[in-house]
């Protein structure tokens, strides 16, 4: 222990003499371990969503009992069946939405408060629950988010003429809590409910529910519900980021760890000396390397926690949309986020010391043209039989490491090459850069791998975009869109009859079940009129047009039907098969004829006529009218007349041009996060630049005073260095736009096909493009020149006299 009390002792001292060194490790590996932790807590919440149940009880909900497809509501009946059965313990649950008195609509969830009030896990909610109970309010209060009470701007509610007591209660969400009794009244409910909650069933429970339902509701896992199977890939890509980001904040790390073992060299040899053996001095390293990942696992995770509760509100609104997400997202620290931090971190200390070794093994000549072949090989292969999103991913990796192996040589080959000037301070400069570019290794792979992957985002958001915008234009191409509260076919008759309407179209949508041998798969029936003349807006694959080949009504035999894009990549539903289709007890089948575009949904979608959706006598749900109007016609009068003479709300009319912007809004939306992460490995890359170029600095203070007292001006010093530093930069941006482009193209033909089921050409919009890569230069610049600004400002004398 004497030797270990030593050794730790002068660690420590050196640590206190090198603070900036200390810092940048610190640093290095805690943001990077914060990305991972904010992407992993967000995932994490979101898999545990279901540990407390609706009424906040800390009991988890194993299995939920659901209506059938085509209905919103479990009947009274199913709810006292179960309720009859002793040893099956559930909670109910009705939700919906209400319209306030100012117009707004707010969603509500009803729970049994009685058990909440007396069962409630939290000490502090317990006697607020108390309190409202003791006054007699409890089932009459509605309990909102701080954040919803906020944005609602009132401390009560009124609907339908009374005012309702608001109780803040951290965590709800968008949803307002009240007792379902509240909730029953509200929405008219009758005793029916949503779904009922399930807790502790085993599997011999669950076989006896299933005959005890006898096809009255559906029983389905907790782990099994659409958003789990639809987030996968969302997290997936956010994740993969992360640890791009964490690989960016390791090359700071990377750095911190090479100059501390330089410049601890003569320590340990002193140690030795001191009778420390060398065993032991091994050991300290890594108990000191152990420690320092930990703690740095820990600083990353808060911070991550931190960061993760700032994005929540773009994910929570991302997941909420399109992946269906019924619970808000807090996240909390966790103690398997330091864990998968302290992993990693230990991962790659480890790989350093085996660095060590293979830079040994590169110098030797022709070793970095053969790993070359063998990944340019390995590319070729990974893009020929990439048919999974871990295999499109680990090309991507590949093709980092190709840059990787092209970038020190491209960079040694323009200093060691003829420059056409004989000014003895360039050739100076370009010397001193031949011995410097092993310091700057780090610094600049980092920049080139913040920048390749920002730019392959640029070029696939920019693709997802334009192809958007495309889709937006033929799907979205009715003139005006009505959504009534009450859909009816009078009213359809009524719309059609006016003189400045041309077309009625429908959007008719039926949940169902696809079987496919043993599996079922949840499938959306969707209809916009009743033949092919009302879904010309659809496009196939290839561009083709929508005919009667296609979709036929029912009355010509054997219905057909399209299968969207992501019915066919992630499901495996093919043209030319006959499928069945199930609501409950009645079925029928359809022969897909087609695939089309459907970008921005992830579920298998069916496109029918009307009339096979009516005769296979599905539930559906109307959501409304689209009305495509003459030439001539008149979008206001058309809309005035909608308001006055069919009682029809200016809300819930929606002009093409701005139901188009919504829709594009709520796609951008979910590239928000990305764009955040991407700023954040760019922050973390160019501190690296920053601290580079200062250790850099700090080496050269001799030869820069040796020249000084030649003659050579500051100014004239500074010029060079930061020429120096615009040629270093420049070749790894030049790099990093092939390296950003091959990543874009990598995303859009594998990734997102694989991930998302769509498929999308690369778009290259070069002025962004150039507009980003400059940016990033001057940032760049202005960080590098930083240090040898304030190191020229050094007294020459004073770095003389350290010669």
């Amino acid at each position: 222990m004497t030797e270990f009390r030593l050794i730790f002792f002068a660690y420590w001292q050196f640590y206190l003499r090198h603070k900036g060194l200390f810092l940048l490790f610190i640093l290095g590996f805690s943001l990077g371990t914060a990305l991972i932790s904010a992407i992993y807590g967000l995932n994490l919440e979101a898999s545990k969503r279901y540990t407390n149940s609706s009424a906040l009880l800390a009991v988890p909900v194993t299995h939920f009992v659901k209506p059938n497809l085509g209905t919103q509501r479990l009947p009274e009946s199913v709810r006292k069946q179960l309720s009859r059965q002793t040893n099956i313990h559930f909670e109910v649950v009705l939700e919906g939405r209400v319209q306030l008195e100012n117009n707004k609509w707010l969603s509500i969830k009803g729970v049994n408060l009685l058990h909440w009030a007396s069962q409630s896990a939290s000490s502090s909610q317990t006697a607020l629950n108390e309190q409202n109970h003791a006054r007699g309010a409890l089932f009459d209060t509605v309990f909102l988010d701080p954040k919803m009470i906020a944005r609602l701007g009132s401390n009560s509610l009124s609907i339908n003429g009374v005012s309702y007591h608001i109780s803040p209660f951290e965590g709800l969400g968008y949803q307002a809590l009240m007792d379902i009794s509240l909730a029953d009244r509200l929405l008219n409910a009758k005793g029916e409910v949503s779904y009922l909650e399930l807790f502790d069933i085993d599997e011999a429970a669950t076989i006896y529910l299933k005959q005890a339902l006898q096809g009255n509701a559906r029983l389905e896992r907790a782990d099994s519900q659409a958003f789990d199977t639809l987030s996968g890939p969302f997290f997936f890509n956010l994740q993969a980021l992360a640890l791009l980001g964490y690989i960016v904040g390791a090359f700071l790390s990377f750095n911190a760890v090479k100059l501390a073992f330089s410049a601890r060299t003569i320590l340990h040899k002193q140690l030795y000396l001191m009778g420390c053996q060398p065993s032991r001095l091994k050991q300290a390293m890594f108990i000191e390397l152990g420690l320092l990942g930990l703690v740095c696992a820990y600083l990353g995770a808060l911070f991550g926690v931190s960061l993760a509760n700032v994005l929540v509100a773009d994910v929570t609104q991302v997941l909420r949309s399109f992946y269906q997400l019924d619970r808000a997202l807090i996240v909390h620290l966790n103690w398997s986020m330091v864990a998968l931090g302290f992993v990693l971190n230990i991962a790659v200390l480890s790989g350093f010391f085996f660095s060590n070794r293979l830079t040994y093994l590169f110098a030797k000549k022709g070793v970095i043209w053969l790993v070359l072949a063998g990944l340019c090989s390995g590319a070729v292969l990974l893009a020929l039989f990439a048919k999974s999103k871990l295999v499109a991913l680990l090309l991507c990796a590949v093709i980092l490491l190709i840059f990787f192996c092209i970038t020190p040589s491209v960079i040694t080959r323009v200093f060691s090459s003829r420059w056409p000037t004989q000014s003895p301070l360039i050739l100076w400069l370009k010397a001193d850069s031949q011995g410097q570019l092993k310091s700057l290794l780090s610094a600049v792979l980092a920049t080139l791998m913040a920048m390749g992957a920002a730019i392959g985002m640029l070029v696939m958001v920019k693709s997802f975009s334009h192809t958007l915008d495309g889709h937006l234009e033929s799907r979205l191409s009715a003139d005006l869109y009505v959504r009534p509260a009450e859909v009816t076919t009078q009213m359809h008759s009524q719309l059609a009859k006016m003189p400045q309407v041309e077309r009625v179209g429908v959007y008719w949508q039926a949940r169902s079940e696809l079987i496919d041998k043993s599996r079922q798969i949840p499938v959306k029936l969707v209809s916009f009129g009743r033949d092919a003349s009302f879904h010309q807006h659809v496009t196939l694959l290839g561009g083709h047009e929508v005919t009667a080949q296609h979709i036929s009504p029912h009355q010509s035999g054997m219905p057909r039907c399209l299968v969207n894009e992501p019915g066919w990549r992630l499901y495996g539903i093919e043209t030319g098969r006959t499928v069945e289709v199930r609501q409950g007890r009645q079925v029928f089948e359809c022969l897909v004829t087609g695939i089309f575009y459907d970008y921005g949904e992830q579920e298998a979608t069916l496109l029918t006529a009307t009339s096979v959706i009516e005769h296979s006598d599905f539930k559906y749900q109307a959501f409304g009218f689209s009305l495509t109007l003459i030439n001539d016609g008149d979008i206001n009068m058309v809309t005035d007349y909608l308001v006055e003479q069919l009682s029809i709300e200016r809300t819930q009319v929606s002009v093409n041009k701005v139901f188009k912007q919504y829709a594009k809004q709520l796609f951008e939306n979910t590239f928000s996060v990305t764009h955040a992460l991407n700023i954040f490995i760019m922050l973390i890359a160019l501190f690296g630049v920053w601290v580079s170029f200062l250790t850099l600095g700090r080496r050269q203070l001799q030869p820069m005073a040796v020249l000084q007292t030649l003659g050579v001006t500051r100014s004239q010093l500074l010029r060079a260095k930061l020429l120096q530093t615009l040629i270093i930069l420049t070749v790894t941006i030049v790099l990093a736009i092939p390296l950003g482009i091959l990543l874009g193209w990598v995303l859009l033909t594998y990734v997102m096909p694989l991930a998302f089921g769509w498929s999308m050409a690369m778009v290259l919009d070069w002025q962004s493009i150039f507009a980003f890569s400059l940016m990033v230069l001057s940032l760049a610049m202005f960080v590098g020149a930083l240090p040898m600004l304030r190191l020229l400002k050094r007294n020459v004398a004073d770095s003389v006299a350290k010669l």
